[in-house]
Order: structure tokens, then sequence, then C-alpha cells
């Protein structure tokens, strides 16, 4: 059997491994070379080096800019900076941050940067480059269990208003409007046809909510009969017409009904707490008549 030699040893077990190795010229800002990039980016680190050959000749701030644009996602690229700093002083960093790919995905990397000194005294910095998206999967899946409702599968009420201020905040905001639904006299149906009807019933709703607004629509259940939305539109006539086909819409041979309070989002700022106490004022006003849509500004 022929021996492999240092080099071709080293790239069977990065293969292997599903590993990706980078050396950086930190004074000169260069990369030097990257050994089964294919692995993590999806192209060669021959592709690389060209790539991002023209970035030695900027000045350090714009060229940690370019270097973070090209590898990791926007969200991730004050995790790099620090990470790099780190290394210019000296120190090992290891930090996850999503990689981009040659298609334009990201995938969630580990790693593990480490600064060394060459025998001319200058610093070099080797990087190992691991794929961790399989542990994020289990992460995010796991967070995303922890937000919803056992039981409808919608967002639960502390994940919802964590959500809801979370989209209030973004920048720039696209029209919203907060709505509360409420189904009326919800008891007389567990009284009537039993609990397990009531159930039926509030499964039914929750589908239905999910069918008729816009996938980008938070949904949650907000307690008992009551769930709430935070619901993008483009035309306030679009979102009366989605109120209504919802209003419409039967659920199963029950006689069910549902009134919706709901108030636009102004262009100003405005506190999660104000909104839900003016939807909740004219849901207030709308279980009056059952039923029936109540915009706050009309009360």
């Amino acid at each position: 059997m022929q021996l492999l030699n240092y080099k071709n040893y080293l790239e069977l077990v990065l293969k292997s491994a599903g590993l990706c190795v980078f050396e950086v010229d930190l004074e000169k800002q260069t990369y030097l070379g990257f050994v089964n990039a294919e692995a993590i980016y999806g192209v060669s680190g021959e592709k690389i080096l060209q790539d991002v050959r023209s970035f030695a000749a900027l000045d350090p701030e714009l060229y940690m800019e370019k270097v973070s644009n090209y590898f990791v996602h926007p969200t991730d690229a004050g995790v790099v900076a620090d990470a790099f700093e780190k290394v210019l002083s000296g120190e090992q960093a290891i930090y996850d941050a999503r990689m981009r790919t040659a298609p334009g995905d990201y995938v969630w990397c580990r790693v593990h940067a480490t600064p060394y000194q060459k025998e001319d005294g200058s610093v070099n910095m080797i990087g190992v480059v691991s794929n961790v998206s399989n542990l994020y999967e289990h992460i995010l899946d796991a967070r995303e269990k922890s937000m919803r409702d056992l039981f409808t599968g919608l967002y639960n009420k502390t994940s919802f208003d964590i959500l809801c201020r979370e989209c209030l905040c973004s920048q720039p905001k696209p029209c919203y409007a907060l709505a509360i639904i409420d189904l009326d006299d919800f008891k007389n149906i567990n009284d009537t046809f039993g609990h397990a009807a009531g159930d039926r019933v509030l499964l039914d709703v929750s589908k239905q909510l999910q069918k008729h607004f816009l996938q980008q629509t938070l949904i949650g259940r907000f307690g008992g009969d009551e769930f709430i939305l935070l619901i993008p539109f483009s035309k306030l006539c679009y979102l009366e017409k989605t109120f209504n086909d919802f209003l419409q819409d039967s659920v199963g041979s029950y006689p069910v009904t549902k009134s919706i309070g709901y108030v636009v989002v102004p262009d100003g700022l405005c506190k999660y707490e104000t909104l839900l106490e003016q939807a909740d004022q004219a849901l207030y006003v709308a279980k009056k008549t059952k039923n029936c849509i109540q915009r706050y500004e009309q009360i």
C-alpha cells in the first residue's frame, strides 16, 4: 500500500470529518489558502482566494466589512468582528456564525481561530470551520416548540408578546394591524355539546386563522377562546375582506360566531401595551353586537 504524504493525509482527514481549514496573514490582510473549502462553502479554495484577493488593499475597517459580507450572514458580522479582535490580541477565538455557500444559502458553522507567530515575527491565523447546522436545527426546533401553545400549535401568549414587539420595532416597518378575536358565547358550546366539541371548535378556528391570513401573520392563542394576530397588509379594504371571509367561514355544524376588534398600527412609535388595550376596547364594542368587526378608530 502506498503511503500518503502529509498534505494528502491532511486533505483526507478533513474530507472525512467535513472540516475546512484556512490560513490568514493578519498583518497583510491576506488569505493564504483553504483546504477542503467545498465541504463548507460549496466552492474551491482557489475560487475563494480569487474572490477575496482585492480585499488586502483596503483599510482595516473596510477589509473587515468586505470579509464579513463575503463569508457570513449580515446579522453575524458583529460576532466575527469580535472574534478577529480577540485573535489580533493573541488569543484563540471560537464562535458560531452562518456561512454563505455558493448557492447563496447560509449554514451554521463553528469556527476555531488561532493566531500563531512565524519565525520572521509576523502573525498568521489558522481557522478550522465545521458545519454545525444539525445542532442548530435541534436548538431552533426545541425553541420553536417551547414558543407554541401545546393544544392549538399557535404561538403562546408570552411568545406572541416577544415576537410582536420585535416586529413593531423593525425597520422598515410594513403596515400592521393588531387584532383580537373572540368566539361568541363559547361556553354554550361546551355546555351544550360537551368539552370535546369545544376542543374541536378551537382547533378548527386555529386552522381557519392559518388558512385566511398571510403566512407572515403572527397568530397566537391569547387564552381560552381568544386569539391575537399581528397582520401585515397593503390596503385596508383587503384586510377587511379577509376579516369578513374568516367570520363567514363556518365551524363544522356548531353554531359558532366570532367577534373581531382591531387597531391599525400608526406610523409613529406606539407601545405594544397601548395597541393591545385599543384592540381590546374595539373587541368589547364588537362583542355587544357579536359576529362583527370593530376598528378602534371608529369607536
